[in-house]
């Protein structure tokens, strides 16, 4: 029995592509370009994005001091070799590092590559089959065309001495070797998705939303008009036979109503000339829908999907209370703690990574071999002022003081009113 459901499709499609001898990262071969552009795109993506690279890359090192240690000759420290690639583990759920061997055939240095700027070799071009091409221009942003004289060719991780040695001599030298590339893929033999890949499209809706309504303001809030003309007025500085299409320059009048458009011209005046009633404009307002209550709704669902996909506790997003003071408190840090949790197997990934990584180093940068970061601990905002004073209310009400004590105090200590103060007192009390 077979099952065909058409209404299913991959979320990207991987092919050789034959012309610059690599696997195509979608059919367009840019679709973590896409990623990234949609992502900044949409202020719930992008604080999602944050927020799991945060939680990825940890209060830092559990090993005192090893942050500072310089991976390159860049000065390059691992702290921010960290924090780049666990923005990458973040989102593409990814991550690339290039070493270089020194005569010793042990690593030299360590250098951070965007993830988008990998891919791999086509199994079918002998000249790349196993190896890596970097280019900084898939989305074809910078140049028109994709020029392979600027490819990097890296092959793929692999420290045995044998093997280095190898390489060297294939590249003419130790000065013409390029290294190798650790190329952490989840997916093992296929390209990954990005971390809500689920939901990306609601990362393009979000955007929209914000357009539309910057498009709202500039424009102008007020009701749309239509302008009515008997006949279209010419001016003599701007009409001839060869621009009476549709490139014309624009006339006075649509240039004056042009000045009166946008937030910052709204209720102004705007005077028109004309000579006799049959040439007088007539300005006509008509009703549009009100799209406000639509939008906000949408909005909602939309940010709930995308923190959804994510893997994000909502209350490390979202600002809502409405647990109350106390709640919200015990609810963000039951949060982190969930957090920290869900992106454990992310810092283990890297910590595993940097283990083998630096087993091949030319020197010991870390002597206890505990690569281990230390998770984001779970201190919010219950010590703000208000959470304090929230607490302390609710341990004045719940106290054995006599109701008129309490009230005194919520009226004179907290600048209650009297009838506020009262109706905070429970009843209880105030029969006492």
């Amino acid at each position: 029995m077979k099952t065909y459901l058409p209404q299913i499709e991959r979320r990207i499609i991987v092919r050789p592509n034959q012309t610059y001898g690599i696997l195509s990262y979608d059919a367009d071969n840019a679709y973590p370009q896409r990623m990234l552009e949609l992502v900044a795109g949409s202020p719930t993506a992008k604080d999602c994005w944050n927020k799991r690279a945060k939680f990825i890359g940890g209060n830092g090192f559990e090993e005192q001091g090893l942050g500072k240690q310089v991976v390159n000759g860049r000065g390059l420290t691992l702290a921010r070799l960290d924090k780049a690639i666990s923005e990458d583990k973040g989102l593409f759920r990814g991550f690339g590092v290039q070493v270089n061997y020194n005569a010793n055939l042990k690593i030299s240095e360590l250098n951070y590559v965007k993830f988008e700027d990998i891919r791999m070799g086509n199994t079918d071009s002998p000249e790349l089959c196993g190896k890596f091409v970097l280019y900084n221009d898939w989305g074809r942003k910078t140049w028109k065309n994709i020029m392979r004289s600027k490819f990097h060719v890296l092959h793929p991780f692999n420290p045995d001495p044998e093997i280095v040695k190898q390489q060297i001599a294939e590249a003419g030298g130790l000065e013409h070797y390029k290294g190798q590339l650790y190329y952490f893929n989840p997916e093992v033999d296929d390209y990954p998705l990005i971390e809500a890949d689920s939901v990306w499209e609601d990362f393009e809706t979000e955007a929209g939303i914000k357009t539309f309504n910057n498009r709202e303001v500039t424009t102008g809030f007020l009701p749309s008009t239509m302008l009515f003309m008997k006949a279209r007025r010419e001016e003599a500085d701007t009409y001839s036979p060869d621009t009476a299409g549709y490139n014309r320059p624009p006339t006075q009048l649509e240039r004056d109503l042009g000045i009166f458009q946008g937030a910052k011209s709204a209720q102004k005046i705007i005077v028109i000339e004309y000579e006799d009633e049959d040439t007088r404009p007539e300005f006509k307002p008509y009703d549009i829908q009100n799209n406000d209550k639509l939008f906000e709704s949408t909005e909602k669902s939309i940010e709930a999907r995308i923190i959804k996909g994510f893997s994000i506790p909502r209350a490390l997003v979202t600002n809502d209370k409405q647990g109350g003071l106390n709640n919200n408190g015990a609810e963000k840090k039951e949060a982190i703690r969930e957090f920290n949790d869900i992106t454990a197997p992310d810092r283990a990934d890297i910590a595993e990574v940097y283990q083998t990584l630096f087993a091949h180093f030319y020197t010991d940068i870390n002597p206890s071999g505990n690569w281990n970061k230390v998770a984001i601990p779970a201190i919010v905002a219950e010590d703000a002022p208000g959470i304090k004073a929230g607490n302390s209310l609710n341990d004045l009400l719940l106290s054995n003081l006599p109701a008129n004590n309490k009230t005194a105090i919520l009226i004179h200590a907290y600048g209650f009113k009297p009838d506020e103060a009262s109706a905070m007192v429970p009843v209880e009390a105030m029969s006492e």
